[in-house]
């Protein structure tokens, strides 16, 4: 049932979640350091959407690290022992050049859904979201990986899309919170901002581990 799996997934961000932030907090401000410096990757100007790409390349080479590391660190945790910041980013330097391919073609095919109506968008990343788990922990290639999660995730990806909507709306809810926090405490400004990462970083996880936990009873029965 979609509510055990919640349960489990905010049992394990609870008992997890030190170790978790050990390898998300320093990525996600590395990423802020990028955008200080070389400025935001999408801006608005007179109605004009405008793309930073030194800012957004940099931060697409730095999202499949990021994410290795964390993927690293949560099949760590599930074994009983939590690693190292260092452990988990040598792990995920392994298989980057292979994240960032898995992230390139799940994030083609789930923008492709989300121009048809949203809703296949979100149902294509249900299905396909264990990719990068299978390339970082079964050493499959790209292709294989999102073949077999497509294939694993068959029969319960209605639990999986319910799951990722609801937690996506409670990310989305803690952030609108955040953003106007940190705006009545700090304004604009980068203190505004580090607030704003320190509150949502820890929420922005929980999709993460609820495509692990599905990971785990479809693939290790845990």
């Amino acid at each position: 049932m979609l509510a055990d799996r919640l349960t489990e997934v905010f049992r394990f961000w609870r008992f997890g979640l030190l170790s978790l932030l050990l390898v998300v907090l320093p990525f996600t401000f590395i990423g802020l350091g990028i955008q200080i410096a070389l400025g935001a990757p999408l801006q608005v100007e007179e109605d004009v959407l405008l793309i930073n790409w030194p800012t957004l390349a940099l931060l697409a080479l730095l999202y499949p690290i990021a994410s290795g590391a964390l993927i690293a660190q949560l099949a760590a945790i599930q074994q009983g022992q939590a690693a190292s910041l260092t452990q988990c980013v040598a792990a995920s330097l392994r298989y980057a050049t292979l994240l960032l391919f898995t992230y390139a073609l799940l994030g083609s095919a789930v923008y492709i859904g989300l121009i048809a109506l949203v809703l296949p968008g979100i149902w294509l990343y249900a299905r396909l979201s264990q990719g990068p788990f299978i390339v970082m922990l079964e050493q499959q290639n790209p292709i294989e990986a999102l073949r077999l999660s497509f294939a694993r995730t068959e029969k319960y990806q209605w639990q999986i899309l319910l799951g990722i909507m609801v937690l996506a709306g409670v990310v989305l809810f803690v952030t609108l919170i955040s953003a106007s926090l940190s705006q009545v405490v700090a304004g604009e400004s980068p203190l505004g901002d580090v607030i704003h990462l320190l509150i949502t970083a820890p929420v922005g996880i929980l999709i993460d581990i609820l495509i692990f936990r599905f990971y785990s009873l479809q693939n290790t029965n845990a």
